[in-house]
């Protein structure tokens, strides 16, 4: 177990991993304002993205870092160009002279592309995070709710919880909003509506306010929602097994079956000719075995991973 040392230790160095991306943002900011006014209406977009993934970084410093990062990968590809063209010898000469150009317009525009996909990336990944805790989150609700609490007293409670789950973030917001910020929490609530990715969970808040507002129950209101969620969870489940199954036939094929038989007719073919198209069968089969193999082990390892539930 890591000692409380090692422990203030990582979070000492992940607040400076922090502060130091921080730092670059506002010197970004701060050298390209100015200049890059002109994208922030064709990138209105990012802003509701970054503010639907809880990014917490304002939606002109995120656009000149984009750029700025940018530039630095431009540069970058430039003296990657330059230096293999000086080492390697490319023919034609004019695409020698061309090849740094056009690394570093390439190595700009993709991770141009890449940030301004990132809070997309992050919302998709929010979505699925708050799909599977709100099963588990609305039973805990329902009984709070049961003990007398009112629905503010239910976000606080939440928020008191030491976790770094999504909706206890979100608790956390929206207490923030009223204690810091001197919301009510019906302000508070919708501010995090207007936040949240469009599913089962914004209508989650949506049907707490209205719940609240018309005078329900809300331990009736959390239940009933719980076991809506519950049914659409065993219905998730079922599809990952079924999912899996196929997986699995997947997995017999490629990494059992096609090797077999490839070594089978690589060694009857050997008999008759050393090569293949031109390649040693040896080495084929060596490529088969140490390339093949593990790649296919792998893609089969990383999507059963994205198709498991993490809870």
């Amino acid at each position: 177990m890591k000692s409380s040392t090692d422990f203030k230790r990582g979070t000492k160095k992940r607040e400076s991993d922090a502060d130091s991306g921080s730092s670059l943002r506002i010197l970004s900011y701060r050298l390209l304002n100015n200049h890059v006014q002109f994208l922030y209406p064709r990138l209105g977009g990012v802003e509701k993205s970054l503010k639907q993934a809880m990014i917490p970084i304002p939606f002109e410093v995120y656009v000149c870092s984009i750029v700025f990062f940018s530039i630095i990968a431009g540069v970058i590809g430039l003296g990657i160009g330059i230096v293999v063209s000086l080492v390697v010898e490319i023919q034609p000469a004019a695409f020698a002279f061309l090849l740094p150009i056009i690394a570093g317009a390439g190595m700009a525009q993709m991770t141009f592309f890449i940030l301004q996909m990132m809070p997309k990336i992050n919302i998709k990944n929010r979505q699925s995070r708050l799909i599977d805790e709100l099963p588990h989150f609305l039973g805990y609700m329902a009984t709070l709710a049961t003990s007398g609490l009112s629905l503010e007293g239910i976000f606080k409670a939440i928020a008191n919880e030491n976790s770094n789950e999504e909706i206890v973030k979100d608790a956390k917001f929206i207490t923030r909003n009223i204690e810091v910020m001197g919301m009510d929490l019906v302000t508070a609530m919708t501010d995090l509506i207007k936040r949240t990715p469009s599913g089962p969970y914004a209508e989650l808040l949506e049907g707490s306010i209205i719940t609240v507002q018309s005078g329900g129950d809300l331990k009736e209101y959390f239940i009933a929602t719980g076991k809506v969620q519950l049914e659409e969870k065993k219905m998730t489940m079922r599809k990952s097994v079924d999912s899996l199954a196929v997986m699995a036939e997947m997995y017999t094929i490629l990494l059992i079956v096609f090797p077999l038989l490839a070594i089978i007719i690589l060694s009857v073919m050997a008999i008759m000719a050393p090569t293949l198209a031109g390649f040693d069968l040896m080495t084929l089969m060596n490529m088969l075995t140490y390339v093949l193999v593990p790649f296919f082990g792998f893609l089969m390892l990383f999507m059963m991973d994205s198709m498991v539930p993490k809870k």
